[in-house]
């Protein structure tokens, strides 16, 4: 016979453990509300700059087809530039070719660095790991933020250079522009799934930042120079930016965008065992 009154038995049945799912969707709920800021300055940062090159694209229309024809072939070959006879094309040569994918991927490195080893430095983590949540939650959510706040500056991004192309009359394609601007997201989110993998190996936010940040500067060069040299043309498949390609000069690949998704998703886990076996400082 229990001998448990029905008062502690009431209040023990009232406290529950909230499930994995539940600390998931708090941490990212918690994580967005962090990086709200930085979603905002970069989605519009980013997003007036397309406006512009948007804008003026009436005014030099007329003038890029005699300068494309001046390009070097190896530069067009390099920058996967075919021709530059419509604004999309423009928009990505200009803005989706180097500087969005880089910069991306690298917000996205700092977003996993600062949730997981980050978060350890500062001590936050101590206090965080001492609730019923484990580790691998931790390093779940931090790159659901980071795949979440990239999908919204993409977002502002594509509707704020669309609307400027539209109200300059250039005939802008929203599909075309959403698939280039989709585009980045695999990309990107394959490099937070790096830096989960080395957060689970080192202590240091900076070390996650520089490793992982070398290693996307690294595959970019590796993939530039492999599509200038015939020697260095096969280690283009060990970049990430391989994968890439020009959704808009080429068409949304599918199996490349799911390739880097499945990539970001082993990372992830990968990273997350590690960070859940090694010691939090």
């Amino acid at each position: 016979m229990s001998t448990i009154s029905p008062a502690r038995r009431a209040v023990a049945t009232s406290v529950c453990v909230p499930s994995a799912w539940h600390t998931f969707a708090a941490l990212v709920r918690r994580g967005l509300r962090d990086q709200r800021r930085a979603a905002l300055a970069w989605g519009i940062g980013f997003g007036l700059f397309g406006a512009m090159m948007a804008a003026i694209w009436p005014s030099i229309e007329h003038t890029m087809t005699d300068l494309i024809k001046n390009y070097p072939p190896g530069l067009k070959k390099a920058f996967g530039i075919v021709q530059l006879d419509s604004v999309e094309r423009y928009v990505d040569a200009e803005l989706l070719s180097v500087i969005v994918p880089l910069a991306l991927a690298f917000l996205a490195i700092r977003i996993v660095a600062q949730a997981t080893v980050g978060a350890e430095d500062r001590g936050h983590l101590d206090t965080l790991l001492s609730l019923p949540l484990s580790r691998r939650v931790v390093v779940s959510a931090s790159v659901a933020v980071a795949g979440i706040v990239l999908a919204a500056i993409l977002v502002v991004m594509g509707v704020l250079t669309w609307l400027a192309g539209t109200l300059a009359g250039t005939g802008i394609s929203a599909t075309t522009l959403a698939g280039g601007f989709a585009n980045v997201w695999p990309l990107a989110m394959a490099f937070a799934g790096l830096a989960a993998v080395v957060a689970g190996l080192t202590h240091r936010p900076s070390t996650v930042t520089y490793v992982t940040g070398a290693t996307l500067v690294g595959m970019y060069a590796i993939d530039l120079v492999g599509k200038l040299a015939d020697a260095v043309e096969p280690l283009r498949a060990i970049s990430a930016f391989r994968y890439y390609g020009s959704a808009i000069q080429n068409g949304f690949d599918v199996s490349h965008a799911v390739t880097l998704v499945v990539a970001a998703l082993v990372l992830t886990a990968i990273g997350a065992a590690l960070f859940e076996r090694r010691d939090v400082l």
